[in-house]
């Protein structure tokens, strides 16, 4: 549940092709661009014209997990039209998902106070989840919540997985849970895009980041993310001491949250640091807006008094139509704001004990407060 900032939340890559987007870049985009560093390629594509032979169909077996398991290696492919019933789905080390758009489901009745699950779990490297639905089923829970129950989960020393084409929706934990080398490794790469979460107020997030390296979160779309005591639609924050989180990159997505009554916290994207150094975690271009957030972005350092020393940059976002305030800072962290267009908020930035870095290049319209 969502606490006072000084304490976490329970919790649940870039690459150098990933920055082409959707349209042309504006000059203020580009010199970002050339401001930030070059990391880890893309996870390798498996070879087109694949044989019979790489090729595993879910409907030649029993069950998904029995046809999961004959693909490591290979392409795991999904009829279309077909919804299958499933818990912790694990797929294998160098598998393709080839989804069709099939539906894969949480059973009715199936979530307790103890559920620490997914839909589909990551069992490995290198693996591509393309094109499939996920149905959490919330609604067909008999009123029984967990956070932890999510509908894919890349939990472990685990690299090169991408995740895209994906529809999540009847959301009850996260849609996609990232925590990968918690002991501290280096060098994983994890990417999220071209996906659509939607939620009814109802889940933790759309995606969590709890540990990782080389994250890569760009051009997806968030929809009523997500209870008001839980963080939002992109959450960096880390579970444990041991956890990295470094490299993270989150551009070019679209979150809207419509009006919400009752108290709580909403957020669109938050980077809790409590007690964390996160290193270049950089929030760019992205569209957020909606009478339900109590901020856009929100950046978390410590309550102690001493200076958070995470890199945390905020530039060339739309942040617009927000119930409360466009960027909110809590607690001694010094994050750079900059270019970013700020249209019908209050105030624009809210400095609550903390600091600001680098302001420069931001404009402001119907504005009451820009910096308060």
């Amino acid at each position: 549940m969502l606490r006072d900032p000084s304490a976490a939340w329970c919790s649940g890559g870039l690459s150098v092709g990933v920055f082409s987007g959707s349209g042309s870049l504006s000059r203020r985009s580009m010199l970002g661009l050339m401001s930030l560093p070059l990391l880890a390629a893309k996870p390798p594509r498996p070879a087109k014209g694949a044989t019979s032979t790489d090729v595993v169909l879910v409907t030649d077996y029993a069950t998904p997990q029995l046809a999961a398991n004959a693909a490591a290696g290979k392409r795991l492919r999904f009829p279309a039209g077909r919804t299958y019933l499933v818990e912790d789905l694990l797929i294998p080390a160098g598998c393709y998902v080839e989804g069709n758009g099939a539906v894969l489901r949480t059973a009715n009745a199936t979530t307790t106070d103890s559920s620490d699950d997914g839909i589909l779990r990551v069992g490995g490297n290198g693996v591509t989840v393309d094109d499939l639905k996920f149905d959490g089923n919330i609604q067909n829970q008999n009123g029984v919540w967990n956070q932890h129950r999510h509908q894919i989960r890349v939990h472990g020393d685990i690299s090169n997985v991408l995740v895209m084409n994906c529809d999540f929706y009847n959301i009850i934990g996260d849609g996609v849970y990232i925590n990968v080398g918690s002991a501290g490794a280096t060098g994983h790469t994890i990417e999220v895009r071209d996906c659509t979460f939607t939620g009814a107020n109802s889940n933790r997030n759309g995606v969590s980041v709890t540990s990782g390296t080389n994250v890569h979160i760009h051009h997806n779309t968030f929809t009523d993310m997500a209870r008001p005591d839980m963080p939002g639609a992109i959450d960096v924050e880390r579970n444990a001491v041991t956890d990295v989180i470094s490299d993270i990159l989150v551009e070019y997505n679209t979150i809207t949250r419509a009006a919400l009554s009752g108290t709580g916290s909403r957020y669109g994207i938050l980077a809790a640091m409590f007690n964390c150094v996160g290193t270049n975690i950089v929030f760019r271009n992205n569209d957020i807006s909606g009478a339900g957030l109590s901020a856009g972005c929100l950046i978390i350092g410590d309550n102690s008094g001493t200076l958070n020393t995470s890199t945390i940059s905020v530039t060339a976002n739309e942040i617009h139509d927000a119930g409360g305030a466009g960027v909110e800072l809590n607690y001694g962290i010094r994050p750079d704001i900059t270019n970013n267009r700020f249209t019908n908020l209050s105030p624009a930035i809210l400095n609550y004990f903390s600091y600001l870095g680098d302001t420069s290049g931001n404009t402001f319209t119907d504005v009451g407060t820009q910096i308060s």
